[in-house]
């Protein structure tokens, strides 16, 4: 039961429904513009689908495991992105033979605990891996068609426009994920799904929908934290199962990681992604001097972050206090993360879609009162 009525959701939804196309109709636009995105990125690459590996031509070791699977590879500049491993994980999504798999990952427990996209792309571990290449992208797709989806129904529920729901194919940091065959697009998509369960009252599934974010990329158990101390802060009380269960999910797996992956410590080399308050950021901004460009991008998503920050606290928007904790995240990054706009994008990919929701509808996203089953205690 919803205890104030400038709250009631489908009301507001019903009476502005002539005036907007339904969510799925958003949807298909949506999964069309990835479509071509996807579809220029494979004729760029001649159709092959290793180009979204992002391989990296300084990996020899990722490189020749790819190209024992599946003959000839494309390759990237330098050490290439987070494709190449997932690649290796949707092999063996279950870690049954480390030793041939999981040994070319950079670091295993920190991979390993990525494990829900590459898990789907590999199709539980039956795909062979000609049909993995594949899967990882149109995995990608079909999460960005159902986050397209969910984003149109929220907007709905907050009588927003429905179009708010294209605000997720034209993220640009879930955008920089797809074409690196990256988690992201599924994490996020997850945590729209469980935040949709949430104010529909069914928070044992949002705490599914969390969980499984956390299983695709662990920091965003930030976008759970994120809701819970709002429904603190706006009604003293929280649905303190959306931060366990994730919570549980993330500990259980890595017990799991740590037993099938005695004795496999990885290849090494991996990038310094943590790092003291503030040290990332000053080593970033001495290389930004010499890249103007990357400066200038740089400049442009931390003017984002910074409008996005007063903005977001202003207001009871569920979506935007889901991606408040990757702000205070930002602080912490090592400088390899803050060095190339790219990456520093996909960080802080949540905050790119609760910015047009709030610029589109700021005083329509309240969070609803959970009663019954929305209790942290029930």
């Amino acid at each position: 039961m919803i205890r104030d009525s400038s709250l009631e959701a489908e009301p507001v939804a019903q009476r502005t429904a002539h005036v907007r196309p339904a969510a799925w109709r958003v949807a298909c636009v949506g999964t069309a513009i990835v479509g071509v995105v996807v579809l220029r990125q494979l004729l760029f690459g001649g159709m092959d689908p290793t180009l979204f590996l992002a391989i990296g031509e300084g990996k020899p070791i990722q490189r020749g495991y790819a190209e024992r699977l599946l003959g000839p590879v494309l390759t990237r500049p330098q050490g290439g992105h987070d494709g190449k491993f997932f690649f290796v994980q949707a092999n063996d999504p279950w870690f049954l033979d480390p030793g041939h798999h999981a040994v070319v990952l950079d670091r295993t427990l920190y991979r390993g605990q990525r494990m829900l996209y590459p898990m789907l792309a590999g199709g539980f571990g039956a795909l062979p891996p000609s049909a993995v290449v594949w899967g990882l992208i149109v995995v990608n797709v079909i999460a960005f068609g159902i986050g397209t989806f969910v984003a149109a129904k929220l907007a709905e529920i907050w009588g927003a426009s429905t179009w708010l729901g294209l605000a997720v194919p034209l993220n640009v940091g879930l955008m920089s994920e797809l074409t690196i065959d990256g988690s992201g697009v599924v994490a996020y998509v997850c945590c729209l799904l469980g935040l949709y369960a949430l104010v529909r009252h069914h928070t044992w599934l949002a705490a599914i929908g969390f969980a499984a974010g956390a299983l695709s990329r662990e920091a965003m158990v930030l976008f759970a934290i994120g809701i819970l101390v709002l429904w603190w802060i706006t009604w003293r009380d929280a649905p303190w199962r959306i931060v366990i269960l994730p919570a549980i999910a993330l500990v259980t797996w890595n017990v799991y990681l740590r037993v099938r992956l005695a004795g496999i410590s990885g290849t090494g080399g991996a990038p310094t992604l943590i790092e003291a308050p503030f040290l990332g950021l000053a080593r970033a901004a001495r290389s930004w001097l010499d890249h103007p460009v990357d400066l200038l991008l740089s400049v442009v998503i931390l003017t984002v972050i910074v409008a996005f920050s007063v903005l977001a606290l202003r207001t009871r928007s569920p979506l935007a206090w889901g991606a408040l904790p990757f702000v205070a995240l930002l602080f912490v990054l090592g400088a390899a993360v803050w060095e190339e706009p790219f990456d520093l994008s996909r960080a802080i990919a949540p905050v790119f879609t609760a910015a047009a929701f709030l610029v589109a509808s700021p005083d329509r996203t309240r969070p609803l009162r959970l009663e019954g089953d929305g209790t942290g205690t029930s």
